[in-house]
């Protein structure tokens, strides 16, 4: 998959993505001083398609530069949703309808179970749709929709609080192995006027879910400190926010590792389970729709005039946009932003 998302980032194939803004071309892998942490580095090397390249000391970005034991770099890019979603929506724009949060799809399912048509409401405004297949992948909404249809797919929830850092922090992105799981992930947006919002997730968000938001972020703080040295979290601000990740339901509860399609009559209902698992599902949604349902690509070019004024949806804000209130290290809420770099100076 990454060969898929290069050359579509580089604009040599289709769809063409160049416009997307890169985060990074690559990530890092570092471990703690525990011996379950190099362990679990072994492991994690192991289950990763990209084999990580080990990298000097010199080599370091100077966050990792006062970490213990090896620190490995894994060649893979690291995108901002925001602005593939942003790509997809300004080449997708004429197909890409706005509909109400609630009550805004209809399917019509015949007797034999196939369903004929859906009707979408947006503002007072109504259109039905006639359809030979249909693929859903709408997330925590698969459920309804499936049950709609006529078969209530099985899913499950994996629910994470997650943590956002803000400061004066450099643009990073890495994963700390811990034992047999991630002990936290970090993922960076460049937010402008020297700023930088760092995403925590991994272990630290799945074990978050049952703390509040205070605990989370002097916890969050505790661990930042302890596996990244070289940051000095006394003048960070954090925040957090809840979501849950559907995936199709598996045995035991245990996590899916590829993308999921269920097929009911005429109806595709799909968990990619990761982005990086989007050129892959494409694929397979094409090949089914064309096995199953016998519809060549490009058979049926359809009419955009009578939705030619439908409203097109905005790319959702993302998270950092709406929080309410910062706070610092020890959970207190701030009334003034902090600018100071939090990197500790050397010596």
């Amino acid at each position: 998959m990454p060969l898929v998302w290069r050359e579509c980032l580089s604009g040599q194939r289709e769809p063409n993505l160049s416009k997307t803004n890169v985060r990074s071309h690559c990530c890092y892998l570092w471990q703690t001083r525990a011996l379950s942490s190099q362990a679990g580095m072994l492991g994690a090397q192991l289950n990763l398609r990209i084999k990580p390249k080990n990298i000097s000391d010199h080599q370091r970005p100077e966050i990792l530069r006062e970490t213990p034991g090896h620190v490995y770099r894994l060649d893979e890019q690291v995108l901002s949703p925001s602005s593939l979603l942003n790509s997809f929506r300004n080449r997708l724009s004429p197909y890409l309808l706005q509909i109400d949060e609630s009550e805004g799809v209809q399917l019509h399912v015949e007797k034999s179970g196939v369903v004929s048509a859906v009707t979408i409401r947006h503002d007072s405004r109504e259109e039905t749709i006639s359809c030979r297949a249909i693929m859903m992948s709408a997330g925590v909404s698969n459920t309804l929709l499936s049950e709609q249809a006529g078969r209530k797919q099985p899913m499950q929830l994996r629910p994470l609080h997650m943590t956002m850092v803000k400061g004066a922090l450099p643009m990073f992105q890495g994963h700390c192995i811990d034992g047999a799981k991630t002990r936290m992930t970090i993922t960076s947006e460049y937010l402008g006027d020297g700023q930088t919002v760092w995403q925590l997730g991994g272990n630290i968000a799945e074990q978050g879910t049952g703390q509040t938001s205070e605990d989370l972020i002097r916890f969050a703080a505790r661990e930042l400190s302890e596996i990244l040295p070289a940051v000095d979290t006394s003048d960070l601000e954090f925040a957090t926010y809840k979501i849950d990740r559907a995936e199709r339901k598996v045995k035991l509860g245990m996590r899916p590792d590829t993308p999921q399609i269920l097929k009911h009559k005429n109806v595709l209902t799909c968990w990619p389970t990761k982005l990086a698992f989007a050129p892959r599902v494409a694929e397979r949604i094409q090949q089914m729709i064309q096995k199953e349902f016998g519809i060549e690509k490009h058979s049926e070019e359809w009419s955009l005039d009578e939705l030619s004024e439908w409203k097109t949806p905005e790319v959702a804000a993302a998270p950092w946009s709406n929080v309410e209130g910062w706070y610092d290290a020890q959970g207190q809420k701030l009334s003034v932003p902090n600018d100071v770099n939090p990197l500790k100076q050397a010596g």
